[in-house]
């Protein structure tokens, strides 16, 4: 019996936006060169996908660290002569003020009678607590790659929840927006998951 769900957070409680993205312009407008920023931000998540990986497979680093990591590679493969240490705070200071959804708040509120409702979120805590804080959404529990010292879709991510939480994955159930991170990672583990696909990506036939 289904007794405990599990939230991915942003992308699927919170909104992004168009935040990392104007975070991007804001950075590129401090460059010399005429950038892309669509194309500065696709190779963006790139480096930030290859370095998440690389912090699961070695030393665990926070994501803030990740992104000056990024940014520094990114200044690296497009030749800007800048400290990239200067310019990384703008993205970071574009991941506080995400905004939640419009059924988010009231969905919550009806699901937690009935079940123990948690969020499991790649993210450092700090932005995401100041970001529940700010859009009035209590959860039972919330649990971060900061306080797991693993990223999605590590196994361990999913299984430090049903840890904490007490729970076997088949009496859990996993939502978010992310194939892999939040669908197949906890698959591998035997928790149900739900995918959450607010902009038809994954629906789309070519």
């Amino acid at each position: 019996m289904k007794k405990l769900l599990i939230f991915d957070a942003y992308g699927t409680l919170l909104s992004t936006g168009k935040g990392s993205l104007e975070a991007t312009k804001k950075i590129l407008a401090l460059q010399e060169k005429e950038i892309d920023p669509t194309i500065f931000y696709k190779d963006w998540k790139k480096y930030h996908r290859k370095h998440l990986d690389e912090a699961n497979a070695s030393k665990f680093i926070l994501e803030k660290e990740i992104f000056a990591k990024d940014l520094e590679a990114l200044y690296e493969q497009y030749q800007i002569n800048r400290p990239h240490e200067k310019d990384v705070g703008i993205m970071l200071e574009s991941l506080i003020g995400r905004v939640a959804f419009s059924e988010v708040a009231e969905a919550i509120r009806e699901l937690r009678k009935k079940y123990r409702v948690v969020i499991g979120s790649t993210t450092d805590t700090e932005p995401l607590l100041v970001n529940l804080k700010n859009n009035g959404l209590e959860v039972d529990a919330v649990y971060t790659s900061e306080m797991i010292q693993k990223y999605k879709p590590a196994p361990m991510f999913y299984q430090y929840i049903l840890q904490g939480e007490d729970c076997r994955g088949e009496d859990a159930v996993f939502i978010g927006d992310s194939l892999i991170d939040d669908v197949e990672g906890p698959q591998s583990v035997g928790i149900t998951a739900i995918l959450v696909d607010r902009e038809s990506k994954f629906s789309r036939t070519s």
